[in-house]
C-alpha cells in the first residue's frame, strides 16, 4: 500500500501527514471513530505483535529486503489507549521512516523523529476538526469540564490524560492553570478511573479489545511442543481450580500414566480419588482438542467430551448420559432446564452450531466469538449432565473456537468471579456484553502466550 501512494510531500507536518493517511485509508470517506490504528497497520502492510517489553512502548523493525515484512512490537503491559497510541506512532515510522529501525522508550520526547511520530499519532487518533466538533457539544462558557472529557476520550479511544492535554494546548478549552505540571496535578486529584466507576463506566471500552482481535496475526499453529505443554499445564490447573479441585501439577503425570495403563483396575479408579479421576479425564479432553482435527462438530460432541471426562471413573458407562432429575445450579440466579426439555434443547443448540459453521468464514473473529459465547451460555442454562457441566460447556466453546482456527482459552482463577458475574448478567438480562468481554480478554491472553515463539 505504501508503494501505491507517495506520502513524501506531506512529511513536513505530522498533522498534515496524518490527515492524508486517514484520507487514503478511508478512501476519501468520513472516518469512523474511534480510529482503529491496529487495522491501519495491517492495511499498510505491517504485522504487529504484543510483547512483554520492559522499558519500551514499542518497536518498529524495517524489512530486510523487498520480500520481507515490516514488524511492529507493542508493549503488552500498557493500557489499551496507550497501546493504540503506540500503534499509531509506529505507523508513522512505517510510512515516514522506513529505512530506520526505531525503539520508542518510555518518556522519549527529545528525539525529533519520535516527537514527530507522537504528534502524528495524536492527530491520527484525534483529528483537530473532529475534536473541535465533539468538544463543542460539551462546551460551556468557552471551556469543557474534566467530567465531560471522560466521554470525549472514550469517543476517540484515547487516554484521559492525552485528551486533556490536547484540548488544553490545541484548542485552549481547559479553564484554570494549564501549565504542564499543574495540569497533571489537577488530573491526579480528579482521579479519572474512580470517576469512571462512579459513572458506571468500564475503565475502557471493551470494543477496543475487539479491534485488536479482529486484526491480529496469529502464529500459534506452528508453536513448539514445549509452549503447548506449558499452556496445557496452566490450562488444566486453572480450569480445575475453577471447579474447586485441588491437585498438584507434579502428581498428575504419574497418576495419568497409571490410569491409562490399568483403566478401571488402577488403584486411583475409586470414588476416594474422584478429583484425580476428573482432572486426568479433563486433561484428555484438551489433548484431544489440541491434537485431533475435528471434521464434524455438533451439540452431541458434548456427550463424547463427557465420556472422556469420566472415562476413568468406576462406572464410565454412565458418562455421556443427560440427567433425569431437576437440579439447582449453586450460586446462580436461574433454574436450569427441566430435564424433560433437555433433548429438544440440545437439538436447538445443534442447529445453532450448524448455522454458525455455515457462516464461519464470513464472520470476523469478534463476531464469531460473540456467537460462540451465546451458545456457551445456552449450554450452561441447559445444564445437561448430573455433573461436569461447566468444564464440558467450556470444552465445547474451545471446540468451536478451533473451527475458526482460534486457540483454546481458560479462565484464570483470579477472574473466576468476573466470569460468573457475566454469566449471571446474561441469565437475568439477556445481555452478553460482559461475557463477550471476558472471552475477548481470555482469547487475547491465549494468543499472546501461544505466539511467544514469534520473536521480535
Amino acid at each position: 500500500m505504501i508503494k501505491e501512494f507517495d506520502f513524501t510531500p506531506y512529511f513536513h507536518s505530522p498533522e498534515i501527514l496524518a490527515a492524508k493517511v486517514l484520507e487514503v485509508y478511508f478512501d476519501n470517506e468520513k472516518p469512523s471513530y474511534p480510529i482503529d490504528p491496529f487495522k491501519m497497520l495491517v492495511f499498510f502492510g505491517v504485522i504487529y505483535q504484543f510483547r512483554d517489553f520492559k522499558d519500551i512502548e514499542g518497536i518498529y523493525l524495517v524489512p530486510q529486503d523487498s520480500d520481507d515484512i515490516s514488524i511492529v512490537g507493542i508493549n503488552l503491559k500498557r493500557p489499551i489507549p496507550r497501546q493504540r497510541f503506540t500503534a499509531a506512532h509506529e505507523l508513522c515510522h512505517h510510512i515516514k521512516d522506513r529505512t530506520l529501525n526505531s525503539i520508542c522508550s518510555f518518556g522519549n520526547q527529545s528525539d525529533p523523529i519520535e516527537k514527530f511520530a507522537d504528534k502524528f499519532a495524536s492527530a491520527l487518533l484525534m483529528p483537530k476538526y473532529e475534536l473541535k466538533r465533539i468538544v463543542s457539544k460539551y462546551e460551556a462558557d468557552g471551556y469543557v469540564k474534566f467530567d465531560d472529557i471522560i466521554f470525549i476520550s472514550d469517543y476517540f479511544g484515547v487516554s484521559f490524560e492525552s485528551c486533556v492535554f490536547t484540548i488544553a494546548y490545541s484548542l485552549n478549552k481547559i479553564s484554570g492553570d494549564t501549565e504542564s505540571r499543574k495540569l497533571r496535578s489537577r488530573m491526579r486529584k480528579f482521579q479519572p478511573n474512580l470517576k469512571r466507576q462512579a459513572m458506571g463506566l468500564a475503565i475502557y471500552d471493551f470494543n477496543l479489545i475487539r479491534n485488536i482481535i479482529d486484526s491480529y496475526t496469529y502464529f500459534f499453529e506452528n508453536e513448539s511442543p514445549l509452549v503447548w505443554y506449558n499452556f496445557k499445564r496452566d490450562f488444566i490447573y486453572n480450569e480445575n481450580k475453577m471447579e474447586g479441585i485441588n491437585i498438584d501439577q507434579e502428581d498428575i503425570a504419574d497418576i495419568l500414566t497409571d490410569l491409562r495403563i490399568h483403566k478401571q483396575d488402577s488403584e486411583f479408579c475409586k470414588s476416594d480419588y474422584k478429583d484425580i479421576i476428573e482432572v486426568v479425564g479433563h486433561a484428555s479432553i484438551y489433548e484431544y482438542l489440541i491434537e485431533v482435527e475435528q471434521q464434524d462438530v455438533s451439540a452431541y460432541t458434548m456427550m463424547d467430551f463427557h465420556r472422556m471426562l469420566y472415562q476413568f471413573a468406576p462406572h464410565p458407562e454412565e458418562a455421556g448420559k443427560t440427567r433425569i432429575v431437576n437440579n439447582l445450579v449453586l450460586g446462580s440466579k436461574f433454574e436450569s432446564s427441566d430435564w424433560h426439555d433437555i433433548p429438544a434443547q440440545i437439538v436447538e443448540v445443534d442447529l445453532l452450531i450448524r448455522e454458525l459453521f455455515s457462516r464461519k468464514e464470513d464472520l470476523s473473529v469478534s463476531d464469531y466469538v460473540n456467537e460462540v459465547v451465546k451458545i456457551h451460555h445456552k449450554m450452561t442454562v441447559i445444564h445437561p449432565f448430573p455433573d461436569g457441566n461447566g468444564r464440558i460447556s467450556r470444552a465445547m466453546l474451545n471446540c468451536l473456537f478451533k473451527l475458526k482456527k482460534l486457540p483454546p482459552v481458560y479462565i484464570k482463577l483470579n477472574d473466576k468471579e468476573a466470569y460468573y458475574d457475566a454469566l449471571k448478567k446474561s441469565d437475568l438480562e439477556g445481555n452478553y456484553s460482559g461475557l463477550q468481554e471476558v472471552f475477548y480478554k481470555e482469547l487475547f491472553r491465549s494468543i499472546i502466550q501461544l505466539n511467544s515463539k514469534f520473536v521480535i
